[in-house]
């Protein structure tokens, strides 16, 4: 009877052992899905609307995943009837604060979420590594809210209408979608990522670590501008007879106070999670992108004028708003802020005459002859692209926009003769005869 109590004992610890390991394996962190990130292909510094690894990881938004299960079935054979159904714009937050040794990766979301290690419901032997999930990724997160079978983002990013607008819903199969629709203002343009998909993953005992690689979704629009004096086109020396000392002086100003990029066809769009490309509406509108004062000073030193008459001089205020000084030397816009369009490359690009940028200008030249001591003249001018021009996604597009100033000159080409009386060649005058 002993016996039989003995052995009946361990059995129970062997029960008891296999149920522990079996808690271990699908409970703990270890097991839990956990994600890193590394943002590839980027070829500009970190600025406002310019993501990168480490902003990703200091904004508040995070990236947003969906995941879909397909179990023993991989992805090639299950897209076009699955759903995400593992994890739905699920938001992924950077936490520097986190327990390094409980949460290594310190990328964070909620609910947490395992791996499956069970092929068809059964144990997961040695050589086997549990059934498939394949994962998409976007950035930067936006939130969103179902409504009439679709998915529409509650509050929009940057603003109401604008930036990612809706993601595909959570009973959308196949892969999932992003619609965007470019910000107007170039002070609220954002970088729109999507991650090399993570497809048929597995546990595969290397800790369910995800780590996502993402890509740029847009064009990046790198806008210089800069004075050109008496030139057409754009040589890097352009002074004619030294026509542009009073900008050497600092005797005229040249005042940018705003900058309009329009590109006909990049409006909106819907972008494809699997492979980064575009499907455009049937009638596409045009992206309007403008930079006004606002955006000039957002990061960067803005310009007004003031006279001073009693030294004679056109001084600057270097925190106002009234616009951007704009000197020969071309400046680069994108210091802190990033126009970005939906890439257009199919057919050529964009037609001749649908690419087009509008300035608003001021010169301002110190004449203390004048009453207010400088003249000011207003300008604004237009120029569209003279042959067809592309735009690829990842890619930043350096657009240089010359500012030219024509010179008033003086010349004297003749000085009219003198012209004979007509019809007489002489004329005469009768003087009253002298008294005798």
């Amino acid at each position: 009877m002993k016996k039989l109590v003995f052995l009946a004992a361990c059995a129970a610890l062997v029960l008891a052992g296999c149920a522990k390991n079996d808690v271990i394996q699908n409970t703990n962190d270890e097991n839990a899905v956990s994600f890193g990130v590394y943002a590839g292909n980027t070829a500009t510094k970190a600025t406002y609307g310019d993501l990168t690894t480490e902003n990703i990881k200091g904004s508040t938004d995070g990236f947003g995943v969906f995941a879909y299960y397909t179990q023993s079935t991989a992805w090639a054979s299950a897209a076009t009837t699955a759903t995400p159904n593992f994890m739905y714009n699920q938001q992924v937050k950077y936490n520097a604060s986190a327990d390094p040794a409980k949460y290594p990766s310190k990328w964070e979301y909620t609910p947490l979420k395992y791996w499956p290690n069970g092929t068809n419901n059964t144990e997961v032997t040695s050589g086997t590594f549990g059934d498939y999930v394949s994962f998409f990724a976007y950035a930067p997160h936006t939130a969103v809210t179902p409504e009439d079978g679709e998915t529409v983002a509650a509050t929009a990013y940057p603003a109401a209408g604008e930036g990612i607008t809706a993601v595909s819903t959570n009973a959308a199969t196949n892969v999932p979608t992003v619609t965007f629709t470019v910000p107007a203002n170039a002070k609220e343009q954002i970088d729109l990522l999507w991650a090399t998909p993570m497809k048929d993953q597995q546990h595969k005992n290397l800790n369910g670590r995800v780590a996502f690689t993402f890509n740029h979704a847009l064009a990046k629009l790198n806008v210089q501008v800069r004075n050109v004096v008496d030139a057409v086109s754009g040589p890097t020396t352009n002074i004619t007879d030294d026509k542009d000392a009073t900008l050497e002086n600092n005797e005229t100003w040249v005042i940018l106070q705003s900058l309009t990029v329009k590109a006909n066809g990049t409006k909106t769009g819907t972008l494809n999670l699997n492979d980064g490309t575009w499907t455009r509406p049937s009638t596409p509108g045009n992206s309007i992108i403008t930079y006004d004062k606002a955006a000039f000073n957002f990061g960067k030193s803005g310009a007004t004028w003031n006279y001073d008459a009693n030294d004679n001089t056109i001084t600057v205020s270097e925190d106002s708003k009234e616009g951007f000084k704009v000197i020969e030397t071309a400046l680069d816009l994108n210091s802190n802020i990033s126009p970005m369009i939906i890439p257009i490359t199919e057919d050529g690009g964009i037609a001749i005459g649908d690419f087009i940028i509008t300035a608003d200008y001021w010169v301002i030249t110190k004449d203390p002859a004048l009453k207010s001591g400088y003249s000011t003249v207003h300008q604004v001018i237009t120029k569209s692209n003279a042959a067809k021009i592309s735009f690829a996604a990842g890619k930043k597009h350096n657009i240089l926009v010359d500012l030219g100033l024509n010179s008033v000159d003086f010349d004297v080409t003749a000085v009219t003769p003198w012209d004979a009386a007509t019809p007489n060649p002489y004329n005469e005058v009768e003087l009253p005869a002298n008294a005798s």
